[in-house]
């Protein structure tokens, strides 16, 4: 047996208890069918798994897995993973500066700043393909009508989302997710409007073939919302940036909020939120 140091990190938020959280581990030496039993025992949305780098020039690999599968990227662990990177000084960061870390994905770039901090990625630039569901079915899920679907593509910033804007805040209260008819859909459902002052987008996200059937805050939604956002201009953009805040969580009693810009015509996409660790400790796991 091998123990090895885990957090649980809130991440999308300053306060303990909200959020997103995603356990964090110190990876080395942990076998990946053992990183996927951790991961299942820890029953959040995803665990992440800390490893040297590959190269010489990045200063983490993360491995990341939901509690049924492996993922090539997500947002909301690559802010816990940052966090406890720069915290608790694994890696020397001077202030305003930026760490580089690989995931399946490829190399994500965080760029820390501020005081608390603020963990920005830049994730792999937008592709999109159409919806294979219809509005109608898209809205049944939810329990909504088929006008209260505005549009739906699938948008991949590290991992692709069935994403779908509805009509108005209004219809986002009306959501009712049914579980059984999504199946294995991933889809992330916004509006422009929300709740919080100083808020511009309310976001749900649904995965329940995953294991996850809803996601507190999900940083690769937010990433993939925002690229629909600039590609169809559903915010105004300033000096080449279309840059607002999001809320998400509040159903689930863990409200968060998420910094999203998008410039370079729709290419460049930051998400960017602040994090917390509620939780450390030392994890018994076979060796291997």
């Amino acid at each position: 047996m091998i123990r090895r140091r885990i957090r649980h990190v809130d991440a999308f938020t300053e306060t303990p208890l909200e959020g997103n959280p995603a356990a964090v581990v110190d990876g080395d030496g942990i076998a990946p069918d053992v990183m996927q039993r951790i991961a299942r025992n820890q029953k959040l949305s995803e665990t992440v798994f800390l490893l040297p780098p590959e190269s010489a020039e990045d200063h983490a690999r993360m491995r990341i897995f939901t509690p049924v599968v492996e993922l090539p990227f997500a947002g909301h662990p690559t802010v816990a993973a940052a966090h406890v990177l720069v915290s608790e000084a694994l890696v020397p960061l001077p202030p305003d500066a930026t760490l580089r870390l690989e995931c399946g994905a490829g190399v994500i770039p965080v760029h820390v700043a501020g005081d608390p901090p603020l963990y920005t990625m830049t994730q792999v630039a937008p592709a999109f393909a159409p919806a294979t569901a219809t509005h109608g079915e898209i809205a049944r899920w939810v329990g909504l009508a088929a006008a209260d679907v505005v549009l739906a593509e699938v948008v991949d910033t590290g991992i692709p989302w069935l994403v779908v804007q509805l009509a108005s805040l209004e219809a986002m209260m009306r959501v009712r997710p049914d579980f059984s008819a999504m199946g294995d859909a991933e889809v992330s459902y916004f509006c422009i409007g929300a709740q919080s002052p100083g808020v511009q987008v309310h976001v749900r996200t649904f995965v329940p073939g995953g294991g996850i059937p809803e996601d507190p805050v999900t940083g690769s939604a937010n990433g993939c919302i925002g690229a629909l956002v600039a590609k169809h201009a559903l915010l105004p953009e300033t000096a080449g940036e279309i840059a607002y805040a999001a809320e998400q969580g509040a159903e689930m009693g863990q409200p968060g909020r998420v910094s999203v810009r998008v410039s370079d015509g729709g290419r460049t996409v930051r998400v960017g939120g602040h994090a917390v660790t509620v939780l450390t400790g030392e994890i018994t796991v076979p060796e291997g």
